[in-house]
């Protein structure tokens, strides 16, 4: 990319040097030449001065006389060369030069210019001055040679600054390319940095943002993986368990418990849903949450198994705002913060919806005295689910806060509710 920059930045600097530089030297050799012929016709001016109208007659002879050096001539009205080293006859300059008026031209190797001689409103004589078409020649080489060298400096100076522009314009985009291949490596991490130049600064925000986003996703496909097992193995216990005890009991109670088991089954392909609905962070719900229709779900899941180890499922909804929050997401959240107090709490289980500043709380509160901080880690194989209901508060807008204390120990699900979903 560099050395194509390049050669189009130099190709640029020579096109623009040719077309801009063969006119002017065009334009160099004629104004070369024009001065030329106005030096001679000055000499030659210069010399007419000097002439005396009568100088035929007079006898006296005639001194044509040049400072600078040129060939200068004298011719009579009938054209022939009276004095100088001009051509022995006149040449066209100098015919035109007897019809009264100067003129310039050439013949061959000189630049010639003529002035007519007057007296009486009659041309007595015309006095011709010539140069060297070399002298010329030399002086158009020296000024195109002059022009040469300042078109190479042009074209050296270009050639510079475009290497310095290529480097400030492909260092950026190397490392724009770097961090392209290492976000294609997996390394969501990385970030291209700036570069001030707009262009591959935007390029590069797009694509820290895609970065952002896939690194996002990942993330939460690989809590999704991790914590999945947790959720699924909770209710495959229970009914692996179901069933060895069926195997042991008479046959009535086997068909009850194959019921139990298909009960079981059931909630396990509702879990099964929940999570895979919860694993996609842009499913958004449009509707408002059925919350005592999910508040019934749980109690009538988790009373039982509660009740059978002597601690009671309390539910009860005090005038709790509506939310836009997923059901499975919200559903798969309760579901774990009993089953947390099921299995680590002591006493009675409250399930309490409540408004709790515009937002709408969800306490699972038990009588276990053990501390918020250790809580959210717990042993026993609970460090998957509490995070993953964290994850899940927080993919819905939500958060759930922790306190433990000598009343007991309370989980709080804080979701938006419904006026606050939709301006958000």
């Amino acid at each position: 990319m560099g050395r194509r920059i390049l050669g189009i930045a130099v190709l640029s600097t020579v096109l623009a040097v040719v077309l801009f530089g063969a006119p002017l030297a065009y334009v160099v050799r004629q104004l070369v030449v024009s001065d030329e012929h106005s030096e001679l016709q000055r000499r030659a001016l210069q010399a007419a001065v000097g002439v005396s109208p009568d100088f035929a007659t007079s006898g006296d002879p005639v001194e044509l006389v040049s400072a600078s050096g040129a060939d200068l001539s004298l011719y009579t009205p009938d054209g022939r060369r009276f004095a100088g080293s001009g051509p022995a006859l006149a040449d066209q300059a100098v015919r035109q030069a007897l019809r009264g008026s100067s003129s310039i031209g050439d013949s061959g190797a000189e630049l010639v210019a003529a002035v007519p001689v007057s007296a009486n409103e009659r041309v007595v004589a015309v006095v011709r001055a010539a140069s060297p078409r070399s002298s010329v020649t030399i002086r158009v080489v020296e000024i195109w040679a002059l022009m040469t060298v300042l078109a190479l400096v042009a074209a050296g100076g270009a050639l510079l600054l475009a290497r310095r522009a290529t480097k400030r314009l492909v260092r950026p985009v190397e490392a724009l390319e770097h961090t392209a291949a290492a976000l294609g490596g997996g390394n969501f991490a990385i970030r291209a940095g700036r570069s001030d130049i707009a262009e591959i600064d935007k390029a590069g925000a797009a694509m820290n943002r895609t970065a952002e986003r896939l690194g996002d996703l990942v993330a939460h496909e690989r809590a999704f993986t991790t914590h999945a097992s947790h959720q699924l193995r909770t209710p495959l216990t229970a009914l692996r368990l179901k069933l060895e005890t069926a195997l042991e009991e008479p046959e009535p109670q086997l068909r009850r418990a194959v019921a139990d088991g298909v009960v079981a089954i059931d909630q396990l392909s509702r879990t099964i849903d929940d999570v895979l609905v919860a694993a996609r962070p842009d499913a958004r719900s449009a509707t408002t949450l059925d919350l005592p229709a999910l508040l019934g779900d749980v109690e009538a899941r988790w009373a039982p198994l509660l009740s059978a180890a002597q601690r009671p499922l309390r539910v009860d909804v005090d005038a709790a705002p509506p939310t836009a929050a997923r059901l499975p997401a919200v559903r798969q959240i309760v579901e774990i913060l009993v089953d947390n107090a099921y299995r680590h709490g002591r006493g009675a289980v409250k399930l309490i919806a409540r408004e709790a500043s515009g937002a709408l709380a969800i306490d699972i509160i038990d009588e276990g005295d053990g501390e918020a901080a250790q809580l959210s880690e717990p042993a026993g194989g609970h460090g998957h689910g509490l995070p993953m209901a964290r994850q899940l508060a927080a993919a819905e807008g939500g958060r759930i806060v922790a306190a433990s204390g000598t009343a007991g120990t309370r989980f709080t699900l804080l979701l938006p509710a419904r006026a606050a979903a939709d301006t958000g």
